[in-house]
């Protein structure tokens, strides 16, 4: 009885020992720098996410008292570790609705690649009630 081999797979000698391990060692590193770099991204993405939040926070509370605007949106960033926030009343209400700006600059370290700083930033506008 004969067997018969796959046509489409691997075929491998004798010589072919050792070879995987070192495919593996090439690619490792790759694998594990693209790791580092896509937690890193989803942290960024995630503070983007949070200051958003704090600006349309910010705009609400502005809309009624236009002086509480910036502590609402400290307040609401104290947990988060998003570097030195800067808050700025674009608008107020004599143009009918307030428009505030946040920004933050903040430095993240990937892992083999070092610090890179990024500047986050978002801008959100509330109707002031008549």
């Amino acid at each position: 009885m004969t067997s018969r081999l796959a046509l489409d797979g691997p075929r491998r000698g004798p010589n072919d020992r050792g070879s995987v391990a070192a495919e593996f060692a090439i690619i490792a590193p790759l694998l594990l720098v693209l790791l580092f770099i896509m937690v890193t991204l989803a942290s960024i993405f995630f503070d983007q996410l949070h200051i958003q939040s704090a600006a349309r926070d910010a705009a609400r509370v502005g809309s009624v008292a236009i002086t509480d605007a910036c502590t609402v949106a400290q307040n609401a960033l104290s947990n988060n570790d998003i570097g030195t926030l800067t808050c700025l009343v674009v608008e107020d209400c004599s143009s009918g609705a307030v428009k505030m700006s946040l920004s933050a600059a903040h430095s993240y370290s990937i892992p083999l690649l070092g610090d890179r700083d990024v500047t986050l930033s978002a801008t959100s506008s509330f109707v002031c009630p008549q």
